[in-house]
Formats: C-alpha cells, sequence, structure tokens
C-alpha cells in the first residue's frame, strides 16, 4: 500500500513538472482591444487595401485579462502603442507591471499570431516606457490615455441604433469588431506628433496561445 501511495505522489508531483514546463515554453493571452487610427472609418488596412491618406497612424490599447509569455504571468497587464504602420512604434506599458512583464509583453505582441503585423512588420520600435495609464468605458465610448497620448471614439450606429459589428476579418486579433469613431486621437512625443477626429476607431477581443520557439 505504501509502494503505491509513493507511486501516486511521484505520478502527480511529475504531472506538475510536466505543466510548469508546457507553461514555460509557451504563451497566451485573453484581452480587449481598442484603437483608433487615422484611416476613414472602417479602416481600409484591414482588409489588405491601402491607407485612407496613404498612411496609417494612430494609438491603441490593449488590456489583457489573462496571459502569461513563458513563465510570465501577465495577467491584468495594460499597454497602449502609437504606431504608423509599417514605419515607428512606441510602446507604453502601464507602470504598475514589473520590468520583467514590461519585456514579456513586447515580446509577446511581436509574435505573427498577434501583433507582428504591427509589431515586427516593418514597424521600428523607437521607445518602450512604463507610464500611467488611464482607461474609461461606458456603453457608448472609450476613453484611454498615457502622458504622450489620448483617444476618445464613440460607437457608430448601424441599422435601428445597433452597432456596427464585422467578423471574421484577415487579422488575428479581430474575431468580433464593433466600429466607433475617433471624437479625439492625439500623440506628442520626442520627434512624433500626430491628432486626428473623425477618423477610424474599434473594440475587438483578443484570444490566441502557442508555443514558443
Amino acid at each position: 500500500m505504501k509502494h503505491h501511495i509513493t507511486l501516486w505522489v511521484l505520478a502527480l508531483f511529475m504531472m506538475g513538472i510536466t505543466a510548469a514546463t508546457v507553461q514555460a515554453q509557451g504563451w497566451s493571452i485573453k484581452a480587449d482591444y481598442t484603437e483608433s487610427c487615422s484611416c476613414n472609418p472602417t479602416c481600409p488596412c484591414l482588409f489588405g487595401s491601402p491607407p485612407t491618406r496613404g498612411y496609417c497612424e494612430g494609438n491603441n490599447l490593449i488590456e489583457i485579462k489573462e496571459g502569461h509569455y513563458g513563465d510570465v504571468d501577465l495577467g491584468g497587464v495594460s499597454v497602449v502603442t502609437a504606431f504608423s504602420l509599417g514605419k515607428w512604434l512606441k510602446v507604453y506599458v502601464d507602470e504598475n507591471a514589473s520590468v520583467e512583464q514590461a519585456k514579456a509583453v513586447v515580446e509577446l505582441l511581436k509574435l505573427d499570431e498577434t501583433f507582428g503585423i504591427i509589431y515586427s512588420g516593418g514597424s521600428k520600435i523607437l521607445s518602450e516606457e512604463r507610464v500611467p495609464i488611464a482607461v474609461d468605458k461606458t456603453d457608448t465610448w472609450v476613453t484611454f490615455s498615457v502622458p504622450a497620448s489620448k483617444v476618445e471614439i464613440k460607437k457608430m450606429k448601424g441599422l435601428n441604433g445597433n452597432p456596427i459589428r464585422i467578423k471574421n476579418l484577415p487579422v488575428p486579433f479581430m474575431e468580433d469588431h464593433t466600429q466607433y469613431k475617433a471624437v479625439t486621437l492625439t500623440h506628442k512625443s520626442k520627434g512624433k506628433e500626430f491628432k486626428h477626429t473623425g477618423t477610424n476607431g474599434l473594440t475587438s477581443k483578443i484570444d490566441a496561445s502557442g508555443t514558443l520557439q
């Protein structure tokens, strides 16, 4: 009987090691996503078409509800970026995140299954900072900001006043895109500045996982 108990305990111990090893070698993310850019609603870049003005610049917000990169837990970490698609990117991680979390979340968002098209698709990362991030949401508005950027978007109305939703976009993190319009979209930092109104806004969900090479 003692022999059987020992084997059972050993099996549970090995299962625990295996689960920890699998997590350490993988990544996952479940998050709320908000974006506003310089294109007209809806952003043609999402369909593989040229941007409205010949360029696409803006801000996005990623609020991670659950997730990890290797053995680094990312639950509760938020990130804002300012970007010019295919040119440059500035990353602002919530000041409450640890240095380890800040580094891990940037690596996670470089993956093709998440934001590879933005983060590593020719966009040079100019800076990575930990800053305060403010977020306010209602049924029809979303506002978020960091010291260098502020975004305020309002939900657009469709048929019978219902939200406008777009599904099955050829973008990994656009499973259920809800259409908004920008009231305020601004960024001002060293060497970079933009300001737009009446342009594209959206909210969506991210739910993805994979292994690390």
